[in-house]
């Protein structure tokens, strides 16, 4: 019995449809997609950018730490900012990774978090690795980008390293406060002549990470770029 012929077209339809999405889908993957953007419906565009989600695998673990300017000492020292942020206090979904995230190239954004830490920490009471009652006058606004380990390398459980034993290339200032407002906060006013000790030069917009942040994220993504902040 000879099969009907709109069978037959159907069957044929159904590979060349199937053919052209897998095309799609190989030109997604390769950065060669935008003739298909053109060309397509934007619904259909969609279902073809499944490979081009997450293009590289990620090189580093990314973390976000602070350091306070201690005004006595006239030096920088870690600052833990888990008290001050205490939801997800120890993962990625913390609000200051978030922030540091989402905003680190923010100038009005990081100010804001420069003066909630040195407030916070000046009104006492948390425990933040400084002493409660040593005063900062601004802060440090770092990336650490630890490389993961090897395939085949055993794991370690996570779990937070002090900055002092992180060497300085994997470290990258985002922010300072600067160095004026350091004095300001220290002594009152700047006295003449008078530079602590490191001081520091204020947000720098050149900084990039040119990384894939390996945690999850709730950032709106562009399904056909690397997700490189």
């Amino acid at each position: 019995m000879t099969p009907a012929p709109w069978k037959g077209r159907g069957t044929w339809a159904a590979r060349l449809f199937a053919a052209l999405y897998l095309l799609g889908v190989w030109l997604e993957g390769v950065g060669w997609g935008a003739p298909f953007h053109a060309a397509l419906p934007q619904w259909m565009v969609f279902f073809t950018q499944v490979s081009a989600l997450f293009p590289h695998a990620a090189q580093f673990s990314i973390d976000y730490r602070a350091e306070g300017y201690v005004c006595e000492a006239g030096e920088w020292r870690e600052l833990d900012t888990r008290p001050y942020f205490p939801i997800d206090e120890n993962d990625k979904e913390n609000r200051f990774q978030r922030v540091l995230f989402f905003y680190r190239k923010q100038k009005a954004v990081l100010n804001a978090v420069d003066q909630f830490l040195v407030d916070r920490h000046n009104g006492g009471g948390r425990d933040d690795g400084i002493p409660p009652d040593r005063r900062i006058g601004g802060v440090r606004l770092l990336s650490i980008r630890s490389p993961l380990p090897e395939i085949g390398a055993p794991l370690v459980r996570v779990h937070r390293v002090p900055l002092a034993e992180i060497p300085e290339k994997e470290r990258k200032i985002w922010f300072s406060t600067p160095g004026g407002a350091i004095s300001q906060r220290c002594f009152g006013k700047r006295p003449r002549g008078v530079r602590p000790r490191g001081e520091p030069f204020g947000i720098d917009p050149s900084n990039d990470e040119h990384l894939v942040d390996p945690g999850p994220s709730d950032e709106p993504r562009d399904r056909t770029k690397d997700d490189s902040p």
